[in-house]
């Protein structure tokens, strides 16, 4: 291809990837895509109507469709499209089924059945996966561990605080030692024996055919403490009604104050609405469960690939998307406040409905996506912008770098608890996160400088040997790596700096024979997946978007723009099967929906600025963009 063909088609694509995209704005404002999660979500939302006796759920069928179709050659289900099969995920998609009504001997639950067996069967499972089979009363409570409902009474300045642990894990830690300690048990006329093996008479509670019932009273102390494990969680009910805007936090919630307030909780009753919230038709008469609902971050990222494709600040797209946002910003404390109680707030969250969560990886792409404002000035706006900037500024560690959520924990106490997994329930400062803010604080001017000076430096310290950054909320090394290379352009870091021709080296020796790039889920576990993995289009973007920001042109980097160019649809957008999002690294990848339909814009919008050269008009000229996989 010549490089003016090239460039005729670079220019056609940014057209009708731009025109496309402002067609699916919502009336609001807003954009909003699927958010898809490994299928024990779609179980999970099952036997929560089924345990708290809600009736029938209304896309129970459809639901039951999608859990059937994600079922693999071998028997099992994997956590991720083309995925190895995952005992947690296929007990918790049998258990679903088994629990609406199909039978062990239906040709796909004996497959599953001696799947499961093959990979150790229940005993293998995750806690979580052991605690919705003892809520069925399927499987000993003895075997299901938990952190005890007292945790939610030490004090902050204690040896272990409740706020050392992640915002994400304090919303299943508070509602599980509340399930955990009351024990019940919702009997069901089905037995799992294929998969749980036989189980002696004392693990079989059949005293009563049916009903909800609990364990013995608690003493005076562990009274105390779950009365204010309830308390905790009837505060931070959000106004949907569901918690922390995920679903997990939500069903473990409404199962605690099930417990606690009985049949007519209201906390429980307004949840119930929520969470149905989270369903999603997905068309052929299939409907899936989304683990949680990203609006605020699906705008951010849509509207800095406008802005990058030319859309100016005037357009009325670009106006309703910056005023929605604004709405938005946090003006209450959250838990993020326990170690920084003189900072005012001014973050934004993931979902709409969360105003007492706000992380700094939304904040930072927001504040990307609205800082360079209208030119004539906007006293909201620049208000706004502030108060994001100086929280922002403000949740860095006192040892440098920035995690998402919280500031100053202490995650190598939580580390040191016999836990499975501790690094899933803590969040210290990562590389993405960090580079996200350094992103959008460069721009901000002198006072802000500081800071972003010691982001550019914990960030050079925690560089790879072999020149990458592990991403923690994005598949994997890529997600990191390009990140940090954004982030070093837009702090001023030279080009020929060391740290920048490593991460520019490295990419390019992952880039795939087909020009494009990309990662799988299984570099959080294997050390030869690192940047490997079947090209994807947000992938692909990342990666030529970083090495435009890090200077590159030439033949490799104009592959890697083809490669985008070749897979465009006739809608305009892209589309991509692998799940390129990170919840927790390896137990829990997200496929963003908005991933392949932004970035090949935002990249393509970056590449067609390198052919077009120098003597841009200024709302032409490269916005400091900030990536969650950038």
């Amino acid at each position: 291809m010549s490089d003016t063909e090239r460039a005729a088609r670079v220019k056609e694509s940014v057209e009708k990837a731009t025109t496309a995209l402002l067609v699916e704005q919502s009336a609001e404002g807003f954009w909003e895509g699927d958010l898809d999660n490994k299928i024990s979500v779609d179980a999970h939302h099952l036997l929560t109507h089924r345990f708290l006796g809600l009736g029938p759920v209304p896309e129970r069928e459809a639901i039951l469709a999608w859990i059937r179709t994600e079922q693999t050659g071998t028997g099992g289900w994997p956590t991720f499209p083309g995925g190895p099969d995952d005992v947690s995920a296929s007990v918790m998609a049998y258990l679903a089924l088994r629990m609406e009504g199909e039978t062990p001997e239906l040709p796909h639950l004996r497959r599953a059945a001696e799947r499961i067996r093959q990979l150790g069967g229940v005993p293998a499972c995750r806690t979580s996966t052991r605690l919705w089979l003892a809520l069925f009363g399927l499987w000993p409570w003895r075997e299901v561990r938990a952190l005890p409902p007292e945790t939610v009474l030490l004090p902050s300045w204690g040896p272990l605080a409740l706020s050392d642990f992640a915002d994400w894990a304090r919303y299943l830690i508070v509602p599980l030692s509340v399930i955990t300690t009351l024990r019940p048990v919702r009997l069901t006329e089905i037995d799992l024996a294929e998969i749980c093996g036989p189980r002696p008479p004392e693990d079989r509670p059949c005293a009563r055919a049916s009903g909800l019932y609990t364990g013995t009273p608690p003493s005076r102390l562990r009274a105390r403490a779950l009365e204010c494990a309830g308390a905790w969680l009837r505060q931070r009910q959000q106004s949907d009604g569901c918690w922390n805007g995920t679903h997990s936090a939500t069903v473990y919630a409404m199962i605690a104050l099930h417990l606690l307030g009985g049949p007519g909780e209201e906390a429980v009753r307004r949840a119930v609405s929520g969470v149905a919230g989270f369903v999603r038709p997905r068309g052929d008469g299939l409907s899936r469960v989304q683990f949680s609902r990203g609006p605020v971050w699906d705008t951010a990222l849509t509207l800095l690939a406008l802005r990058a494709a030319g859309v100016t600040h005037h357009h009325p797209a670009v106006h309703e998307a910056r005023g929605w946002l604004l709405g938005l910003q946090t003006r209450d404390r959250g838990d993020w406040s326990v170690h920084r109680r003189g900072l005012p707030p001014g973050g934004w969250s993931f979902q709409s409905a969360n105003r007492i969560s706000p992380d700094t990886d939304d904040t930072a792409v927001v504040l990307c996506a609205i800082q360079d404002g209208p030119a004539d000035g906007d006293p909201l706006l620049s208000a706004a912008v502030e108060h994001g900037r100086r929280w922002l500024a403000g949740m860095e560690w006192r040892g440098g770098g920035w995690a998402a959520f919280d500031v100053d924990a202490r995650p190598r106490r939580v580390l040191r608890l016999p836990l499975s997994d501790g690094r899933a329930v803590t969040d210290p400062p990562t590389a993405d996160v960090t580079a996200h803010v350094v992103e959008a604080l460069a721009p901000a001017g002198p006072a802000y400088a500081p800071a972003v000076h010691r982001g550019v430096r914990w960030l050079l310290r925690h560089q790879e040997p072999d020149g990458s950054w592990f991403g923690q909320w994005g598949c994997n090394y890529l997600y990191g790596t390009t990140a940090v290379l954004c982030a070093l352009a837009a702090a001023g870091t030279d080009h020929g700096h060391t740290a920048v021709r490593g991460a520019v080296n490295w990419l390019y020796s992952r880039q795939n024979d087909d020009g494009g790039w990309g990662e799988d889920q299984r570099s959080y576990r294997y050390d030869d997946w690192r940047g490997r993995g079947q090209s994807t289009a947000s992938q692909t973007a990342w990666a030529v978007h970083a090495l435009i920001a890090a200077g590159e042109r030439g033949r490799r980097l104009a592959a890697g723009a083809d490669w985008l160019l070749n897979h465009q649809e006739p809608s305009g957008l892209w589309r991509e099967t692998p799940y390129t999002g990170t919840g927790f690294p390896w137990d829990a990848p997200i496929r963003y929906g908005s991933y392949p339909r932004v970035f090949p814009l935002l990249a393509l919008a970056a590449y067609n600025r390198t052919l077009a050269g120098p003597g841009l008009a200024p709302a032409q000229q490269p916005l400091p963009v900030d990536e969650k996989a950038t």
